[in-house]
């Protein structure tokens, strides 16, 4: 799972099931996955060159609420 702070849009990261996959030959194939989330979403899904699905959650924002 990727994490985005509130702001955040792009990311770059490695897929953490092909990092723990000791067969896989990461000089040849990197597992960095890149991509972006709008800002107005908090939930995507993305997937690695091998195929992991991943999914990209944003940390939820503070919400003010007006005191009466």
């Amino acid at each position: 799972m990727i994490w985005l702070g509130a702001d955040a849009t792009d990311y770059a990261v490695h897929c953490e099931a092909c990092d723990e996959d000791r067969s896989w030959p990461r000089q040849l194939h990197p597992t960095l996955v890149e991509g972006t989330l709008r800002t107005d979403a908090d939930v995507g899904f993305t997937t690695c060159f091998r195929g992991h699905r991943i999914r990209i959650r944003r940390i939820a924002r503070l919400r003010v609420v007006a005191a009466r």
